[in-house]
């Protein structure tokens, strides 16, 4: 479909007022990092821009962020912003910046939305500064650990080859000892999902930790990078996160977030979530600001590389929030989200995983008409666990009238 036909079709237009509920901006303030790991798709992907811009954000830069943001939502209606501080490794900003930048923002966009602060850091220069600054601007922080430290160090190192795992550790702990005080402080985790890895002994090390809430996340790769060995790391990767979904199953504890057995259970439940279709109002849409004062989409999407390199940027000297929100990247971005790739059609999972994340689903014949290059993983996935759930007396007439799996075995 052309693209203006796609876009007169959509009923979300993120320049109309009150189109967004949340915007969560990725606020690069670090475009460095001091570790080195290996499949981090800010710099060893292939694309290097972001070492072509400012080493950190300055307040300057800050302050004419917030002004712009502030005066954006003002115009467009949007009630909430959290502002996500992202890098690199936002901790290479000095913690009494940090504290400076956070005092900017909230100054000037707390008259005009509901405002929220988060953090996501590989812990290894948590200092007595930043707990300061953390505590006192409430601002909720994620930690980037791979589990033990042999599953950690496989691939998080710094640039000279050195274990990051002990400073990444200690950090859990004393974010975990100032949460009894502080409960905002309580981290949530980060893992990058790896075939060879037993997730059972992960999970236990996280709770552990006394982590509550977690996300594993799947390696950065395209379609472009499908080929037989890939296909069998993709089904061991559903069995492992199928390990993590047993083992949260026998802690049998409701206060434990594990981010996609929270998405995926949802759609077990009698009336649970279906993806809404051409809707008018987005609870969530993500912007990325950058130490350059330019605004871009989702840099999640890096993975689908000759795609993204041709995205447009937006200065915002010269854009307004609306001007960036009229830009037809938005429009073409919800249109594939919502389209199911063509390969995917007939497949009882696509109700669940929608034909996966588009940077999984991309490749330079075919753009995102692709199925995920772990298709095979969400299949492990979700016939394990419809077997679970049948052995705990969920019945299974509903799994197949839901997804006719049982069906077709």
């Amino acid at each position: 479909m052309p693209l203006r036909e796609t876009l007169e079709a959509m009923s979300w237009d993120p320049s109309q007022p009150n189109s967004i509920e949340r915007l969560q901006v990725v606020y690069k303030v670090a475009e460095r990092c001091n570790l080195n790991c290996s499949y981090c798709y800010y710099y060893n992907i292939g694309d290097s821009t972001a070492l072509q811009r400012p080493a950190k954000a300055s307040l300057s830069g800050t302050k004419n962020f917030a002004r712009w943001l502030a005066e954006g939502c003002e115009e467009l209606g949007i009630p909430q912003v959290l502002i996500s501080f992202h890098g690199g490794e936002p901790m290479l900003m000095r913690a009494k910046e940090f504290a400076q930048t956070c005092d900017i923002l909230a100054r000037t966009l707390s008259p005009v939305v509901d405002l929220g602060f988060s953090i996501q850091t590989n812990g290894t220069l948590m200092s007595e500064g930043w707990f300061e600054a953390l505590k006192g601007y409430q601002v909720n922080v994620g930690v980037s650990i791979d589990g033990r430290r042999a599953d950690h160090d496989r691939f998080r190192l710094d640039h000279q080859g050195r274990s990051s795992f002990n400073a990444t550790e200690t950090a859990i702990k004393r974010l975990m000892d100032a949460s009894t005080q502080y409960p905002h402080l309580r981290p949530s985790t980060i893992s990058v999902l790896n075939s060879e890895v037993d997730y059972r002994e992960t999970f236990r090390y996280l709770r552990g930790l006394g982590i509550e809430s977690m996300h594993f996340l799947l390696p950065d790769r395209s379609a472009d990078d499908r080929t037989p060995a890939l296909e069998a790391e993709a089904k061991a990767i559903g069995k492992g996160l199928l390990t993590i979904f047993e083992a949260w199953m026998i802690e049998d504890d409701p206060d434990i977030n594990v981010r996609f057995i929270s998405e995926t259970l949802g759609f077990f439940q009698i009336g649970g979530p279906r993806k809404q279709l051409g809707r008018r109002r987005k609870s969530n849409q993500i912007l990325v600001a950058r130490s350059d004062e330019t605004i871009a989409i989702d840099d999640s999407l890096i993975p689908a590389l000759d795609w993204y390199k041709t995205v447009p940027e937006f200065a915002i000297a010269q854009n307004s929030l609306r001007d960036v929100f009229r830009s037809p990247i938005f429009g073409l971005l919800e249109n594939e989200e919502n389209r199911l790739p063509s390969g995917c059609v007939g497949c009882p999972w696509t109700q669940i995983c929608r034909g996966g994340d588009l940077e999984n689903r991309y490749s330079t014949t075919r753009g995102f008409d692709n199925p995920s290059i772990y298709c095979s993983t969400y299949k492990v996935l979700y016939q394990g666990i419809c077997e679970l759930l049948i052995q705990n007396g969920y019945p299974q007439p509903e799994i197949n009238r839901r997804f006719g799996v049982f069906d077709r075995v």
